[in-house]
C-alpha cells in the first residue's frame, strides 16, 4: 500500500512540476516602429516595457535590417552594423549588401542567427535577417541598432523593419495559481489517495 500511496505523491508531483511552468507563464510580443530610411548611418534607439521576464535566453527578436545603395562589407569603406539588447552587445559586423566586399562577424552572442543575407547588385541595396535569442527582463527594455558613419547619403544609407520581439513571460498581474497553491492541490491529492488506499486494508 505505501507503494502506491507513493506512486500517487509522484504523479501528484509531476503534475505540479509539469503544469506550474505553463501556468506562470504569459505570451508576450512587441513590434518596433519601422524605420525604412534611408538613414546616414547613426543609432536608433527603443524602449520596451515588459510586464514579466522571460526565462534566461528565452525570448526571440527579429528583424530586417534594410541596405540601401552601396553598403559595404569588408573592403576599403567598410560599413559596421552593431546591435545592443539591455547595453549587452549582442553582434558586431557588416553586410554586404550593394557596396561589395564580404560579409565578416567581429562578435557573435551565442542565440544570435542570421537568417539570410542579399546584395541586390552593385548600388541596389540589399536585406539582411536577424533572429536574436535573449532574455527579457522585467520592466524596461532597451535595443539598440547602431550603423555607425557612413559615406552619406548620395552613397548608402540603411533602414529597419519588422522588428518584433516574443516570449513566454512570468507576468505577476495575470490570474494564475501561485506556487504555494499548486503544491496544497498536489499534496491534497496525495492525501486523498493515502486515505482511500488505508481504507481498502
Amino acid at each position: 500500500m505505501k507503494k502506491k500511496f507513493f506512486a500517487w505523491f509522484a504523479i501528484g508531483l509531476l503534475v505540479f512540476v509539469l503544469a506550474g511552468p505553463a501556468a506562470w507563464s504569459t505570451p508576450f510580443t512587441a513590434t518596433l516602429p519601422d524605420n525604412l530610411g534611408p538613414l546616414n548611418g547613426g543609432v536608433l534607439n527603443y524602449s520596451v516595457i515588459s510586464p514579466g521576464a522571460s526565462l534566461p535566453g528565452d525570448a526571440t527578436l527579429a528583424f530586417d535590417l534594410l541596405g540601401y545603395a552601396s553598403v559595404d562589407g569588408a573592403n576599403c569603406c567598410t560599413d559596421t552594423f552593431s546591435l545592443f539588447i539591455n547595453n549587452d552587445l549582442m553582434f558586431k559586423g557588416g553586410f554586404n549588401m550593394g557596396g561589395g566586399g564580404s560579409n565578416f562577424i567581429n562578435f557573435i552572442a551565442p542565440g544570435v542567427t542570421i537568417l539570410s543575407s542579399t546584395s541586390y547588385g552593385l548600388f541596389r541595396g540589399g536585406l539582411t535577417q536577424f533572429s536574436v535569442n535573449h532574455s527579457l527582463v522585467s520592466g524596461t527594455n532597451n535595443y539598440v541598432f547602431d550603423y555607425g558613419v557612413m559615406q552619406g547619403l548620395g552613397d548608402e544609407g540603411w533602414g529597419l523593419r519588422s522588428a518584433v520581439i516574443s516570449a513566454d513571460i512570468n507576468d505577476s498581474s495575470s490570474p494564475v495559481p501561485e506556487p504555494s497553491t499548486m503544491l496544497l492541490l498536489c499534496t491534497g491529492i496525495a492525501g486523498f489517495a493515502g486515505i482511500r488506499l488505508g481504507r481498502r486494508k
